[in-house]
């Protein structure tokens, strides 16, 4: 179960960074203190700074709606957000600022590193529960600050929360980022993160006997993004939250949260994981209806004829809303004490995985159902009515393509991927077992391990492309690239329909990889872009730390 332990606190970036991530963040962060001096006119020995990582799920797509774990690792791309309550110095001559509040609230004045991000500012009570705080009515960058803040003070309120004796009258805010918009790498619950930790720091409950644990600020961040629209399964805040430094994160939803650690195999050569970005953005609000809320919905009506096959209690009316998740926990629950429901301490989820995946077959019309079923065919399989069902599983618009939703095939993805998260899980976790007990003179099992690895993640991408059907044209090209030119293994990451991939890599050919990635995929098909624009689409990635709070050392 993830731990209530506070947030860390670092003053040193060696305790944020691996060092291959350390020799080029410094520049980045003195940019951030210097431009804060001149943004604000407030010394830099005056801030603190709140750090999220944007993440990258390495195996385990599309099923965290499903109630399934999945295995995402932070990034050292990542939002920082500086703040001070300190005033400008009395000789600063900058920009006009907000006047501090005068009536008990608090004025946040919000500005951005990047131009194309308009500063604004709000005010808040901060003593109070957040009810005062409405979100902007034309989605702005600050929706998630404002969001992340109005999430902080509703559970400090509704847990009896304390906010400090005198609230600061001002705050001062200055945001940079690194995670691309649009890449499927969570660059907005970074965003949320992060700002929800600020105002946490601000208010001094970060840490102390009233202090908001680590568990509870990753709760905070979930509901504060769902403010803001995103219907989030909670994976993204997690392991922004909780990661740690080469590990990657086992990340369990039901019957709660849990997300455990898992160390990533000392190989010989190292191996890095690189993130390629296609580029092309998915614009969710016009292809939502008939990509991910569809899928949503298709997984929704597979529940419930899952269900009814299994002889399960589960109705349209049970709420939660059933999950493939808990109708295999109740299930194997119904079926006796031995078989239990799976977690992320089950000695048996693959077992119990490849039964459900022989099940799912004969109870959603397996082979020759591959183009779905309308809803009166599910309706009448469930025996209630077409408009009944249809209302119940659509909470937001969804178009089938011909009236017709894939359910088999949509959970042949779902439990095979839920297979293969486990089966990734277990080779990392023998392997650390085997390297503790290893003598100097055994053989070497990288290459096979990596196979291993490599073999899970191409599996899962072709599930995603036949199955799930959420990969695109530039998704499969760079995949295909990737696997000519060294990957072990290469796979879409994030939702899909766009963003981008991540691939296994042997260290040693990753500059001669990213090259023949340039080469063959973004210099024809985007021959504009800048050496840093090409930076940002292309780079590796080591597992990285999670979020803290920073402040410099004296």
């Amino acid at each position: 179960m993830p731990d209530q332990s506070p947030l860390p606190f670092a003053t040193s970036l060696d305790d944020v960074y691996t060092p291959a991530a350390l020799a080029h963040e410094g520049e980045r962060w003195n940019n951030l203190f210097d431009s804060f001096e001149k943004e604000y006119g407030v010394d830099h020995k005056h801030l603190k700074v709140a750090r999220a990582p944007g993440r990258v799920n390495i195996i385990g797509e599309h099923i965290d709606y499903c109630g399934f774990s999945v295995l995402p690792a932070a990034i050292e791309r990542d939002v920082l957000i500086a703040f001070a309550t300190s005033d400008p110095h009395p000789s600063f001559k900058g920009a006009d600022l907000p006047a501090p509040s005068a009536d008990g609230k608090t004025t946040f004045v919000l500005r951005n590193l990047s131009s194309k991000f308009t500063p604004t500012s709000f005010e808040v009570d901060l003593a109070g529960d957040g009810a005062d705080l409405a979100l902007p009515k034309d989605h702005h960058w600050s929706s998630y600050f404002i969001a992340g803040t109005k999430g902080i003070l509703q559970h400090l309120s509704a847990n009896a929360g304390t906010a400090p004796v005198t609230p600061p009258k001002r705050v001062l805010i200055l945001v940079g980022g690194t995670v691309p918009e649009g890449s499927g790498l969570s660059s907005s619950s970074a965003m949320t993160t992060a700002s929800a930790i600020a105002v946490l720091e601000v208010l001094g409950r970060r840490d102390g006997e009233d202090g908001v644990g680590r568990k509870d600020l990753t709760n905070v961040a979930i509901e504060s993004e769902r403010l803001v629209g995103v219907n989030s399964g909670g994976m993204d805040q997690s392991a922004s939250v909780f990661s740690r430094s080469k590990h990657l994160l086992h990340v369990c939803f039901i019957p709660h949260l849990e997300a455990r650690a898992i160390p990533l195999p000392k190989t010989s050569p190292p191996f890095s994981f690189v993130i390629a970005n296609t580029l092309v953005k998915s614009e969710k609000k016009v292809t939502a209806k008939f990509q991910y809320n569809l899928r949503v919905v298709e997984t929704r009506l597979g529940a419930l004829l899952l269900a009814k096959f299994l002889g399960l209690p589960y109705t349209l009316e049970s709420r939660p809303f059933p999950s493939y998740k808990t109708i295999v926990d109740a299930y194997f629950q119904h079926r006796g004490p031995t078989h239990g429901p799976i977690r992320s301490n089950s000695q048996r989820p693959e077992k119990l995985l490849r039964t459900m995946i022989g099940l799912i077959g004969q109870a959603l019309g397996g082979p020759g159902l591959e183009n779905g079923m309308t809803m009166a065919q599910v309706a009448q399989k469930l025996e209630v009515g077409e408009d009944v069902l249809a209302h119940a599983v659509t909470d937001r618009e969804v178009e089938p393509q011909e009236g017709r939703y894939k359910i088999w095939t949509r959970a042949r993805h779902v439990f095979s991927e839920a297979l293969r998260v486990y089966e990734f899980k277990d080779i990392l976790c023998r392997t650390a077992a085997t390297s503790q007990r290893a003598t100097p003179d055994a053989d070497d099992p990288s290459k096979a391990l990596l196979e291993q690895m490599g073999g899970l993640m191409n599996e899962s991408m072709r599930s995603c492309q036949v199955d799930y059907e959420c990969s695109c044209p530039e998704l499969d090209e760079v995949v295909d690239i990737a696997r000519r030119n060294g990957a072990i293994g290469s796979r879409v990451t994030g939702a899909g329909w766009g963003g981008a991939t991540v691939s296994l890599v042997s260290e040693p050919d990753v500059p001669r990889f990213i090259e023949a990635l340039k080469t063959e995929y973004y210099n024809k098909r985007y021959p504009n872009l800048s050496e840093q624009e090409l930076a940002d689409a292309v780079f590796p990635t080591k597992s990285e730390a999670g979020a803290c709070v920073y402040q410099q050392s004296d």
